[in-house]
This record gives C-alpha cells, structure tokens and sequence, in this order.
C-alpha cells in the first residue's frame, strides 16, 4: 500500500504555520493538513527528548521504518501532516521550500 501522507519536520512554530499557509494558498484543502503543537506543550511528551528505540537487534525493515519515524516526530518541534494523495512530490518540494528539516512518510 502506498503512503498518503506526508509529514513535514520543522524547528520552529512559525515556520510550520508558514508552510501550512502556503499549502493552502497553493490549493491544498485545509482539512487535509495538520498542525502539531510545540512538543513542549504536551508535559508528558516532553519529559523524554531525544529517546530511540531504533535498531534494535532482529528488527525488521517495518520496525526499523516506524523507529525512524518516530525518531523524527520526537526531534521536531513542530509537524505539518498532509494527505498527500497523488500529489505527494509536489506537496513535499512545498514543505521543503519553507523550511521543513525533513520531509517523511509515516510507516503503515
């Protein structure tokens, strides 16, 4: 099955909005696209930075694929999540073009 979404990591709040801004002016629906909130925000997952549990021995390419994911979103102080659809290479050059660290695809 191929991955809808894509996630964009960014370093700061205002740079996620921005994308998130651009996304819509460039005719992504709003209801496609999420905002994280500052990983700050959220006491619980704060508590723990910079935490992996990738590469652990006997991992399968799945596993490895959902520990460097989840290494990412840990990472990040903000996402911008898209369904992507059919238009993935042209929403992930969007979010690359205003500031996304990284653009990835969440594991099945």
């Amino acid at each position: 099955m191929e991955h809808r979404t894509l996630t964009g990591i960014f370093d700061s709040y205002g740079d996620a909005q921005r994308a998130r801004d651009a996304l819509v002016s460039e005719g992504i629906a709003r209801e496609r696209i999420t905002l994280s909130a500052p990983q700050t925000a959220d006491g619980i997952a704060a508590e723990a930075p910079g935490q992996t549990y990738e590469n652990q021995v006997g991992e399968d390419r799945e596993s490895v694929e959902r520990g460097e994911f989840g290494s990412a979103m840990r990472s990040a102080v903000c996402a911008v999540s898209v369904d992507a659809g059919d238009e993935g290479d042209r929403i992930g050059a969007i979010l690359e073009s205003r500031g996304a660290r990284e653009v990835t695809r969440p594991p099945l």
